[in-house]
């Protein structure tokens, strides 16, 4: 059913890369009755071509893998899933004729591959900044999604040869490294012996992505949808009963629709103040009282402990480092 303001709670998507990702797993000693526990997902089910899943059952596989003792987990499960020469979308981005096609790619066809994750890029000079948020409240699976998502996008970017640099700090073991990329890497071609064969393999893979589009629902998740109206609306900051409003709800049923993605309004907040910040913080034309405003602090000193509390250093440091 959809909801009015926008939105649409019963979210589906392809499971592409969820086989791969229970191989991965497998391979390192789980079971994959221990996986699928609580999922209603079935083995055979993730097998079939077109195969529609619920990010609740996504939400509650991540948190099995969660349990799996092997750090480099999401990079493996990244690698697997980018190299499957049966996910259209893969193919796609591998085939684009440079990184920032590909990365383009990612971004509008997400929800083939993985929606759990916002992709937010700024531009500083010359300089591509990206960071991601939470699309899709993910409770204590959370870090592994944004992990997976982001190891996937530093595969894209290994499998065209261009190093990107981290500019970021993990904060409270939740938030992904941001990236950053120059103009000239994001422009960077295939060789011109490839070019020509990969360009008919790029379009006849995006007609097949454009195909598989049309019949998924094209709704954001709620914490997207969140983050896309507070992004627009600032530097003013949304309250609770300003964001029921637009999405015509009373502010206790967002309440509990945010409980049930294992979140609240002043988390999903945090979360997006944390990642601004980050990226705020390396301007150096901005003091930090007006950070502070930006970001709602209602002064200079909540805005310090709320950088330390995020990163472990204060502004200042930060800015140094």
């Amino acid at each position: 059913m959809r909801r009015p303001g926008g939105y649409q709670d019963k979210q589906l998507l392809v499971a592409h890369g969820v086989p791969e990702l229970l191989q991965a797993a497998q391979r390192r000693g789980a079971s994959p009755h221990h996986l699928l526990a609580g999922t209603t997902l079935f083995e055979t089910d993730l097998q079939k071509p077109q195969f529609r899943i619920h990010p609740g059952a996504l939400q509650r596989l991540l948190c099995n893998l969660n349990k799996v003792p092997s750090p480099e987990l999401p990079a493996v499960i990244a690698q697997a899933i980018l190299l499957n020469p049966q996910i259209p979308v893969c193919r796609l981005i591998l085939s684009a004729p440079t990184l920032g096609k590909a990365l383009r790619y990612l971004w509008f066809y997400r929800q083939q591959l993985w929606p759990l994750c916002l992709p937010v890029l700024q531009w500083q000079g010359a300089t591509l900044r990206m960071t991601l948020l939470p699309a899709v409240g993910m409770g204590t699976a959370q870090a592994l999604a944004l992990a997976i998502c982001q190891q996937f996008i530093l595969a894209i970017c290994a499998a065209r040869q261009v190093r990107c640099g981290d500019v970021g700090l993990a904060a409270q073991g939740t938030m992904p490294l941001l990236l950053q990329l120059t103009s000239a890497q994001l422009a960077q071609r295939l060789p011109h012996e490839q070019a020509a064969q990969q360009k008919a393999q790029c379009r006849h893979w995006r007609q097949i992505c454009c195909q598989q589009a049309k019949l998924l629902p094209r709704q954001p998740g709620l914490l997207e949808w969140l983050s896309r109206q507070q992004l627009r609306r600032l530097p003013e900051w949304l309250s609770p009963d300003e964001a029921a409003a637009m999405l015509q709800l009373h502010p206790a049923a967002l309440k509990r629709l945010l409980a049930e993605q294992q979140c609240s309004f002043t988390q999903w907040q945090d979360v997006l103040r944390n990642q601004l910040a980050l990226f705020w913080l390396s301007q150096p034309e901005l003091s930090n009282r007006q950070l502070a405003a930006r970001l709602g602090y209602s002064d200079e000193h909540n805005f310090r402990r709320a950088v330390k509390r995020w990163t472990g250093l204060l502004p200042s440091a930060f800015r140094s480092g």
